[in-house]
């Protein structure tokens, strides 16, 4: 099967002459915006959109992009969506996942946004992460599981009614928990170090620095 190239494909359900856009026609990359565009292949083995690009510059890979040309533009917009869907076990179409992108300041020169990562979940669709300019945030009391290459896990999970920080000095140290579930803490200073609500060990007592 051969393949047709085109350096501009702009997809309608008709033309500018209300005609249907078919790929034989000779100006077909000339055609004007189309309102959609379904790519339909019974294969699980081939691409069903293959973009290529041959540029030889450190910039040139492929580019696809969503733009919402909002003369209003406001917080909270969404920007776009890539959705997953399936059928479930009676036959209906569900999002299973998609990953969002969303305006949060729309000021310019104080342009922010957010970008969510939405799963399904007992029948519900949960924003499980969401990365934006103050943090990365993960929701529904989700832990994060950190798993090594023979499968074992370690969780990492909190569930509060008021804010807490935990926050890490700019300094060499480390924290441990081990196998009985004690919090080991093998390299404090062995002397007071003047530093207002720092832990240090002395002879075996562990004291807080008063500064």
């Amino acid at each position: 099967m051969s393949r047709k190239y085109y350096s501009l494909l702009k997809v309608e359900e008709t033309d500018v002459e209300n005609k249907p856009v078919t790929d034989n026609d000779a100006d077909f990359h000339k055609k004007q915006i189309l309102h959609k565009l379904v790519v339909r292949n019974a294969s699980t083995s081939e691409n069903n959109i293959l973009m290529v690009t041959k540029a030889d510059t450190s910039a040139g890979g492929p580019h696809m992009t969503l733009h919402r040309d909002s003369q209003s533009p406001a917080n909270n917009d969404v920007l776009g969506k890539i959705q997953f869907k399936g059928n479930d076990s009676s036959g209906a179409t569900i999002r299973y996942g998609s990953i969002n992108a969303k305006i949060k300041d729309v000021r310019n020169g104080e342009d922010d946004s957010a970008l969510e990562f939405v799963a399904r979940k007992g029948g519900q669709h949960k924003a499980f992460v969401i990365m934006q300019s103050d943090g990365v945030f993960l929701f529904n009391d989700m832990p994060l599981v950190l798993k090594s290459a023979d499968g074992k896990t370690t969780r990492i999970k909190g569930a509060s009614t008021t804010k807490r920080n935990i926050n890490f000095p700019d300094s060499n140290g480390e924290v441990m928990v081990n196998n009985s579930g004690k919090v080991m803490a093998t390299d404090l200073p062995t002397s007071d170090p003047n530093n207002q609500g720092q832990l240090w060990n002395d002879n075996g007592t562990v004291k807080i620095s008063a500064g």
